[in-house]
């Protein structure tokens, strides 16, 4: 794989870097570090100052790079990019026209259930991705457990076989065993999901179905009872309100989890 990781220097980002190292070495994927740049648009800007400002972040990128290539093992040779632009936008173009299949990053969440917030460039990479996007929280747990995986599924099936193909890959290079988590709203009886089940054959470990008023904190509760080291959930397109619901779940989620959590476009 070819692994974006977006980093700004600051500590939640290069958190996320030392995550991105280390499933880089498990897949034996090639690491990208990637940062963005803005230059203050003004009458009469010279032109030096965009090389100057570039310059300078290019040479403290390849200093982490520098900082983080001894603990590279998985043979490919790390390589870092610069663009200016706006951060979530910036990073979104590069992974297209450089076709990534990951994107690792860091998030910062704040606030509470009541006042859910995400990073602007965090939620505009999620929520315009076109690959899956892993947010690493800062205070990720260090003591989940390396095998388990969750999968949070809906009333619907996967549709999208590439992401049902993706998902079995990663957890296979991981050696991951993944635990369907089916979560309904009381009173919905489907067995829609099942089929996607199916699909992903035998890196099913088991499948749990739930009715729950509130899916964001049960995620949350069984992530954490199970002491799982990653969540996985599908961002599906939606009418306008029923995507604005989703998205609401999704920021929480971000905001409230010790555990990294990726998010499949379908």
């Amino acid at each position: 794989m070819n692994i974006l990781c977006p980093i700004d220097f600051s500590e939640h980002s290069l958190y996320a870097l030392q995550y991105a190292v280390d499933l880089a070495n498990k897949t034996n994927s090639k690491l990208h570090v990637f940062t963005a740049y803005s230059v203050p648009r003004s009458t009469g800007r010279l032109r030096s100052l965009d090389n100057d400002i570039r310059a300078a972040v290019s040479e403290d990128l390849a200093e982490v790079v520098k900082q983080i290539t001894p603990r590279i093992t998985s043979g490919q040779e790390t390589s870092y990019h610069v663009m200016e632009g706006n951060s979530g936008r910036a990073i979104n173009e590069f992974a297209k026209a450089h076709n990534m299949d990951l994107i690792i990053m860091g998030t910062q969440g704040k606030g509470s259930i009541s006042n859910m917030f995400l990073g602007s460039v965090a939620k505009k990479v999620v929520d315009n991705s076109a690959i899956p996007v892993i947010a690493v929280p800062q205070n990720v747990k260090v003591d989940a457990d390396q095998g388990l995986a969750i999968l949070n599924l809906d009333e619907k099936e996967i549709a999208n076989e590439s992401v049902v193909e993706f998902i079995r890959n990663f957890t296979q290079k991981l050696s991951l065993q993944l635990e369907v988590y089916h979560l309904v709203t009381p009173g919905t009886i489907t067995d829609m999901y099942r089929d996607s089940v199916k699909k992903l054959g035998d890196v099913v470990k088991s499948v749990i179905t739930e009715n729950s008023d509130n899916i964001t904190q049960s995620i949350k509760n069984h992530a954490e009872t199970t002491n799982s080291s990653l969540i996985i959930m599908i961002r599906r397109p939606h009418s306008f309100w029923s995507r604005l619901f989703l998205d609401s779940k999704t920021t929480t989620e971000l905001a409230m989890t010790n555990v990294p959590i990726m998010i499949l476009p379908e």
